[in-house]
């Protein structure tokens, strides 16, 4: 089974935060302490929604984690793995992701995309996607 685990930008500073999302906007560190009538979490961070992405439980040639939002190089070209949906069929493949960036095509990933690498993500590297708005 995969972990399930997200990031998202803190709406404070910008920076990236990740652990368990709560609603839309709240992202949210291991519970340190609990009982019948609360719990404490390590951290309780609001994050700007459209930020928000999961992992996608895979990672990349060089062993980094990869989100939902993410952009990798495959050999020159830019994939974005975009969280359109899920299915898990042919030895492991998972979500979908665009190649090249704006061709309106979709693959679902396998094994060769892992030979990429993370190289930013949508937020951050816009401009890695060759100039293409990211609404």
């Amino acid at each position: 089974m995969r972990e399930i685990k997200f990031r998202g930008k803190r709406i404070n500073n910008g920076e990236w935060v990740y652990g368990y999302l709560i609603g839309e906007d709240v992202i949210v560190g291991e519970i340190v302490e609990f009982c019948d009538e609360y719990f404490n979490t390590e951290f309780w961070w609001k994050v700007v929604a459209k930020t928000v992405g999961q992992y996608t439980g895979l990672r990349d040639k060089n062993g980094k984690e990869i989100y939902e939002g993410d952009i990798l190089d495959v050999d020159g070209t830019p994939w974005l793995i975009e969280p359109i949906g899920t299915e898990e069929r042919d030895g492991g493949k998972f979500g979908l992701c665009a190649s090249p960036y704006g061709s309106g095509e979709a693959y679902f990933i396998d094994k060769s995309i892992l030979d990429g690498k993370v190289i930013g993500n949508i937020w951050d590297n816009p401009e890695l996607l060759k100039g293409e708005e990211t609404t």
